[in-house]
């Protein structure tokens, strides 16, 4: 019995802990992207900042991050990353 609520407190744990990590990743990916989004000197008002506080899964975070560094303009960046997050359309 012991044996038995001693492991299921560890996977709790584990999985607390995994879903922090995921946690402060996204939540991490979301301030690079905001830094190269002032970068590029796009809008506050463009509405990327909007869909990506809602985004918790870093690889489509990290995939708005490539954007970043692809586009060739700062008019590029919210229209690509917009598209990326609603359709996952990558071009």
């Amino acid at each position: 019995m012991l044996a038995e609520t001693v492991t299921r407190w560890r996977r709790e744990a584990i999985d607390e802990g995994r879903q922090l990590a995921r946690r402060q990743g996204a939540s991490l990916e979301r301030t690079l992207l905001r830094r190269l989004a002032q970068r590029f000197d796009v809008a506050p008002g463009d509405g990327l900042a909007a869909l990506l506080a809602n985004e918790d899964d870093v690889e489509r975070l990290a995939e708005v991050g490539d954007l970043a560094v692809d586009c060739g303009n700062a008019q590029e960046l919210p229209r690509r990353g917009r598209d990326l997050l609603d359709n996952g359309n990558v071009y």
